[in-house]
């Protein structure tokens, strides 16, 4: 964990991605978030990138767990929210493959 922790401290720009499982973030990615609480204050002036994807077709259902992107970044100096994909009617592998997120996604990651 010290590995992804000195590599967050060290990078410009933090993509954070998780599946939406029951309207929140998985579990993994909330360990990861709380396994900063030891160096959060050294995560400072980074931008930020959030990409959430759940089976509901609804943006709105994925909120919550934007929301909990942003609980995070908003406890570190200087964080910069720079942009959201919303992989809406991700329900079985491949599912996402050749949708608009996709083709967002990728325009982003060209902009970064």
């Amino acid at each position: 964990m010290s590995e992804v922790l000195e590599k967050m401290i060290a990078a410009d720009v933090i993509v954070m991605a998780t599946p939406v499982y029951f309207y929140t973030m998985c579990g993994q990615m909330k360990t990861l978030i709380d396994r900063t609480c030891a160096c959060y204050t050294e995560i400072n002036n980074k931008e930020f990138y959030f990409i959430v994807t759940a089976a509901d077709g609804n943006k709105k259902a994925m909120e919550r767990t934007i929301e909990e992107f942003r609980g995070f970044t908003f406890c570190l100096d200087g964080a910069k929210e720079k942009g959201i994909i919303y992989g809406t009617g991700a329900w079985k592998k491949g599912d996402i493959k050749g949708s608009q997120a996709m083709k967002q996604t990728y325009e982003m990651g060209k902009a970064v």
